[in-house]
């Protein structure tokens, strides 16, 4: 079968982008014929460029008639049987939706994002999760809440873009099938108005990984965090949490964060030069995964309700224990006591006495992480996810 994979940016940005990259490798692997469409320059929205090339940018948000031409190029090039959408809003537009439609070409379109329900993509806004939009399904309180980059123009077309896209475009009634990682995104996904028959349920996979080929250090005693460091991941909770549980427990514990974001400066002040909080930076993907084998717990903290992220499911492939706040897709991946470890979202003391409890059971916190890298192998495979996705392929190419 001949797959046309889309997806805005060709390098990774994140969990969209990590799934868009292995799924191109995975249908390779299994003897698909694979192509991948990306923008070569991604759009800075962000930097003003003058009136004409900043309204020009605008206008692609809406309708990108640029990315039309070249799709069309790439249908008469490719002639796909089918095309995988992945993270296309903001760029390439909906324009291409009916570039594929016109040409007769099956979508199939990835959620992995809240972007169709909420034009800030999160569901939080102000410090707070947000459903406003999902449940009043008319976009304004992305404007008077200005949720997109607390900007009042940036908002308004945030309002615009979530009405032209829903209520004129109909873009959402072009896609022959939409793929939910989590079961908190198509239970949203139904709210919004997706049909029940259009929406399956078909989580990411993982490549779990040999073990015995990563490096071990000695036995370290710390806590991990990796992952961008913005306010709706709730790292600063984390940290309050960790000083606190360190009071009680201060036998030369560490709490390291991995990552780069806007909120650093704002962290390193909450962690108060504390030599219990070490911010590591970005780490390339060796350096990450040797620091995930070797913590004692990798902690989730979000304060938003998060999809479905890797950073779960790389911890289990790893064999590691994950803390993770009881918050969108996050309970659908864990089995408290079990595979993982929950707390409620947004709770210091909770948290922090999960923490405490995983510095005083080292034998328990193996025996979970062991769990979940067992369970990650039944519930993630890839080969498995190929299997239900060619399914998918099939069904929509013969309708």
């Amino acid at each position: 079968m001949k797959i046309l994979q889309i997806n805005k940016f060709f390098f990774l940005k994140g969990g969209a982008e990590r799934y868009f990259f292995d799924l191109a490798e995975l249908l390779s692997e299994k003897g698909e014929r694979v192509s991948v469409w990306s923008a070569r320059h991604p759009l800075d929205f962000s930097k003003r460029e003058g009136f004409l090339k900043d309204f020009k940018k605008v206008r692609r948000i809406f309708w990108n008639r640029e990315a039309v031409k070249k799709m069309e190029k790439v249908i008469e090039r490719e002639k796909p049987d089918v095309a995988h959408l992945h993270n296309i809003f903001g760029h390439f537009s909906p324009s291409i939706i009916f570039a594929l439609k016109k040409r007769g070409i099956p979508i199939v379109m990835t959620l992995h994002d809240y972007k169709f329900f909420c034009p800030n993509y999160k569901f939080f806004t102000r410090g707070k999760v947000c459903f406003d939009c999902l449940k009043k399904r008319n976009y304004r309180a992305c404007f008077y809440k200005k949720c997109v980059h607390n900007s009042r123009i940036k908002s308004f077309l945030g309002y615009l873009e979530g009405k032209w896209q829903r209520d004129f475009l109909k873009a959402a009634h072009k896609i022959d099938m939409f793929l939910a990682p989590s079961l908190f995104i198509k239970e949203k996904a139904l709210e919004w108005g997706i049909p029940f028959d259009k929406i399956i349920h078909l989580p990411n996979f993982i490549t779990i990984d040999n073990l015995e080929k990563i490096r071990q250090n000695k036995d370290e005693k710390y806590i991990l965090y990796f992952g961008r460091l913005s306010e709706e991941k709730g790292i600063a909770l984390l940290i309050k949490a960790f000083l606190k549980a360190v009071d009680k427990e201060a036998d030369g514990w560490k709490l390291k964060i991995a990552g780069d974001g806007p909120e650093e400066e704002n962290l390193r002040k909450i962690a108060k030069n504390e030599d219990g909080v070490e911010f590591l930076g970005r780490l390339n993907s060796e350096a990450l995964k040797e620091k995930i084998f070797n913590a004692r717990l990798v902690v989730v903290p979000s304060l938003w309700p998060e999809n479905f992220p890797y950073s779960v499911l790389e911890s289990f492939a790893l064999g590691k224990t994950v803390l993770a706040a009881k918050i969108g897709g996050l309970p659908e991946m864990i089995e408290n006591g079990k595979t993982g470890l929950l707390f409620e979202a947004g709770d210091k003391n909770d948290l922090a006495e999960k923490i405490l409890w995983a510095m005083s059971q080292p034998e328990k916190i193996k025996k979970i992480g062991e769990n979940a890298r067992e369970e990650a192998l039944k519930k993630y495979s890839s080969e498995g996810h190929y299997e239900k996705l060619k399914r998918v392929y099939e069904r929509i190419k013969n309708d």
